[in-house]
């Protein structure tokens, strides 16, 4: 908390607000993940995007796919706190190598960063069990 207003330093809320992009084939993973990883603390906020769809090589094959994209929204101390983070994510995911991109914020309204932090520090271990 700084003196101007009692929020945390805005930069210092930045660096461990993360936003992870993931995707999943069906409505039902989509539904399922985003509860469990709300609900465990893993992430503030789940947006399911339906209707996306991914063209990849996988096994020296071109794929295409409609996938639901998940934007992850969460926060995290340090390193060792996203590795965690993301090794939980994935063993919840159905996919054997699920996509787990990790985007740093650069800014945003603070109300919201503060919220983030707040969900994601409650009473949570990163893996999602109790602390």
């Amino acid at each position: 908390m700084n003196g101007m207003g009692g929020h945390r330093d805005e930069g210092q809320a930045h660096a461990q607000i993360r936003l992870i992009l993931s995707t999943v084939a069906s409505e039902e993973d989509a539904q399922r993940l985003s509860r469990l990883w709300v609900e465990s603390h893993r992430a503030a906020c789940v947006t399911r995007i339906p209707g996306a769809r991914s063209l990849y090589s996988w096994q020296g094959e071109i794929q295409e796919e409609s996938e639901i994209l998940l934007l992850i929204k969460t926060s995290v101390r340090d390193e060792d706190d996203l590795q965690v983070l993301l090794r939980s994510l994935a063993a919840d995911h159905p996919y054997e190598e699920p996509e787990l991109l990790v985007f740093t914020a650069a800014g945003g309204a603070q109300g919201y960063l503060e919220w983030i932090l707040g969900w994601r520090g409650a009473a949570q271990d990163p893996s999602g069990g109790e602390s």
